[in-house]
């Protein structure tokens, strides 16, 4: 069964531009793009006033404002989508979800099986109070078996689109090949895909053992650096030689990785991170990297979840 890009849309500014971003995606898979908006349910009444008189209900309603509404807008931005993709099969579709729309997001990609990439909108963080603001996008990026990403409005916070550099930036622990596998697999392939540079970052700290030494000897940290640099490039040889005809930028750089990510992403196409698949006892969760930059870089952001 052939895959797709599917997006959640919403209607505001950051799930439409991850609507644009996702049709673009799918023309260069040379696949379908499904647009989806998940239809909270039970429905929060229209007036804060009525709570108390508002009846709780089991049964999803046949056809409710807020539905058709919704209807309107994917029929519309898929219409749109069409006419500035020509060829591109798009379909849209209102879901009814239980409870949170991440939920039925994640239920929804489960089932589908089908769905090679998940587009969502992110409007990272609200300037007041330093917080994300929205409860979908997160927890989807953080237990989706499939890549997430994560996609902020067209303009910049200076109110000017931003110009994409032809540049896919990738962020990797030089620890475990087979832990970088599947990220790695994931950049190189969007970076085949857009003709376009690929900057490969593994960030590091000089272990606290080291600062005595490096006292005694100022060259240590320059071996310890020549050491990881070393490191990282024999770990990507193997996608080098897969991928003779993208070209490729190592670069082992001193500083926190979350930072370093953000520091490299302006004006990139795409910003890739792994995210562990692991069992936790309190369920998926999102490493510090990966929170790093999807509150703080305004690329696209690629979630990939790796073993």
């Amino acid at each position: 069964m052939p895959g797709n890009v599917t997006v959640g849309v919403d209607g505001t500014p950051e799930s439409l531009a991850a609507l644009d971003w996702a049709a673009d995606e799918a023309v260069l898979r040379q696949v379908p793009l499904r647009i989806v908006h998940v239809q909270d349910w039970p429905e929060p009444p229209a007036d804060i006033d009525h709570v108390e008189t508002w009846p709780p209900s089991s049964a999803v309603p046949e056809r409710s404002e807020r539905f058709r509404k919704y209807e309107e807008l994917l029929q519309q931005e898929a219409a749109k989508a069409q006419r500035s993709h020509p060829g591109l099969t798009v379909t849209a579709e209102n879901l009814a979800g239980v409870g949170l729309a991440s939920t039925a997001l994640l239920a929804e990609a489960e089932m589908s099986g089908n769905a090679d990439l998940m587009v969502l909108g992110s409007k990272g963080l609200d300037s007041f109070t330093g917080f994300v603001i929205g409860t979908t996008s997160l927890p989807v990026a953080a237990a989706s078996e499939r890549p997430v990403v994560l996609v902020r409005s067209h303009a910049s916070r200076s109110g000017q689109p931003e110009a994409q550099t032809g540049r896919v930036v990738l962020g990797i622990d030089a620890k475990g090949a087979e832990a970088n596998e599947a990220v790695l697999d994931f950049g190189f392939v969007e970076a085949a895909r857009r003709s376009c540079h690929l900057q490969i970052l593994h960030a590091w700290s000089l272990p606290p053992m080291y600062a005595y030494a490096e006292a005694a000897d100022p060259g240590i940290g320059e071996e310890l650096a020549g050491n990881i640099a070393n490191a990282l490039d024999r770990l990507v040889e193997p996608w080098r030689q897969r991928f003779p005809d993208i070209s490729v930028q190592t670069k082992a750089v001193v500083g926190a990785p979350g930072a370093q990510l953000v520091y490299a992403s302006p004006n990139a196409d795409l910003l890739i991170v792994g995210r562990r698949k692991r069992p936790l006892p309190v369920g998926p969760r999102l490493g510090h990297v990966a929170h790093a930059v999807i509150h703080h870089a305004t690329s696209p952001v690629a979630v990939v979840p790796h073993s």
